[in-house]
């Protein structure tokens, strides 16, 4: 049975308030230490994969992406021409709840193939966090549903995912400058069979 709705009860400009607002709480708890690791990281890298289920893995793609563009070697995990990985390389997984059995199997494998596994996720104590040489927690969500509830309106692990992603494009933005790409060197790298 369908529901009616009332539009004139919504507004766009309130309910992106809300969603921006909530990203920029998450975001002011993200710790600078964790950031700086995570740029050297990659900066020492020889092969970087991503890997991440759902919405966490989408932000995890667009990462992978914006980092070929910029001039890394990089990969998603699943991908038929994803190549194998080794010590020197890096593994970067995202997981809100840090349990994704899928997630937690592949750090597994690059952390026992001598690979740095990073894990981006909320729950820094989790299992994915067992197998990484770097945690870099994004505070978006609390085990307590009261706390929870407070501090997104959004469905389930959705702060988590839109603050990673701008975690992610704050890392691509601040190695940019580091590394003086310009856009004309990155514009040779994007896709062209689009």
């Amino acid at each position: 049975m369908k529901k009616i709705i009332n539009s004139n009860e919504l507004s766009i400009k309130s309910t992106t308030k809300t969603i921006i607002n909530e990203i920029n709480y998450v975001l002011g708890g993200i710790k600078e230490d964790e950031f700086k690791k995570f740029i050297t990281a990659i900066g020492s890298s020889k092969n970087i994969f991503v890997t991440g289920q759902g919405r966490s893995g989408l932000v995890a793609r667009t990462f992978a992406m914006r980092l070929t563009h910029i001039g890394f070697s990089c990969h998603v995990v699943g991908d038929t021409t994803t190549p194998n990985i080794d010590e020197g390389d890096m593994l970067i997984a995202c997981s809100s709840s840090g349990a994704t059995s899928i997630t937690c199997h592949i750090a597994g494998l690059a952390k026992r193939l001598n690979a740095l596994v990073v894990v981006i996720t909320a729950h820094p104590g989790s299992e994915l966090s067992d197998y990484a040489g770097l945690t870099i927690e994004i505070p978006a969500s609390d085990t307590d549903q009261v706390i929870q509830s407070q501090l997104t309106a959004q469905f389930r692990s959705t702060l988590f995912e839109q603050a990673c992603l701008v975690y992610l494009d704050a890392v691509i933005l601040s190695l940019v400058r580091l590394l003086n790409r310009e856009e004309v060197e990155m514009m040779k790298r994007h896709a062209n069979l689009e």
